[in-house]
């Protein structure tokens, strides 16, 4: 088999995440090879019912000058890959936001700052980086400021990454919304490895500490 043919796995497109072997995630955020926080994700699953909890805490400093903070924690539970409530609560450069929604028989009602949105009821959230699902959607439910965004995704190709387990192969997507955009990484097993996220004109790395 030549090249080509080594590397065409990792071009095609990724199955949807089977999120009933999602493993926690915790990434250290780097900027500029600096350690700046950290984006963990927590999953707890009884049956069809799966909780996530998502922590991020990121605040990077140029002397006494903050040039990026982000703390947000969200809990979103899904029952058969469908979210059916979400809170969060988001401290974004200054700003204090809340978000809490609910699923309700005509779609998804959230609430933000700009008051209650409906949304469909399939969409994936903006915190779903960890579902691979994500690259194939167009929209999705902002659980930072609320309602709805667009998302524009598209396959870059493979590269290695490396973990503390090793390097691994993964496929990297080119990911943009109006809040983040850059990259993200999946592994063959689908599982979020890493990310180089776009914010003020920074990059921010996502790499995983475990």
């Amino acid at each position: 088999m030549g090249a080509a043919a080594a590397v065409w796995p990792f071009l095609r497109p990724l199955p949807f995440a089977r999120a009933a072997t999602q493993r926690d995630l915790q990434f250290r955020a780097l900027w500029k090879g600096v350690s700046i926080g950290e984006h963990s994700v927590a999953f707890h699953r009884d049956g069809e019912r799966l909780t996530v909890d998502t922590h991020i805490d990121i605040r990077a400093k140029v002397l006494f000058f903050t040039v990026f903070r982000l703390k947000h924690d969200a809990q979103e539970v899904w029952q058969s890959g469908r979210l059916v409530s979400v809170t969060s609560t988001t401290e974004r450069d200054g700003a204090r936001l809340r978000v809490s929604g609910g699923a309700a028989p005509e779609g998804f009602r959230i609430v933000g700052g700009d008051g209650p949105f409906l949304a469909p009821a399939h969409l994936l959230t903006t915190n779903s980086l960890w579902d691979s699902r994500i690259v194939r959607e167009s929209r999705l439910m902002d659980v930072q400021y609320g309602g709805e965004v667009g998302l524009v995704a598209r396959l870059l190709g493979p590269e290695q990454v490396d973990t503390p387990q090793g390097p691994v192969a993964a496929s990297r997507y080119q990911l943009i919304t109006p809040h983040y955009a850059g990259s993200v990484f999946y592994d063959g097993a689908q599982r979020w490895v890493k990310a180089l996220l776009e914010s003020k004109g920074e990059t921010i790395e996502y790499a995983l500490a475990a």
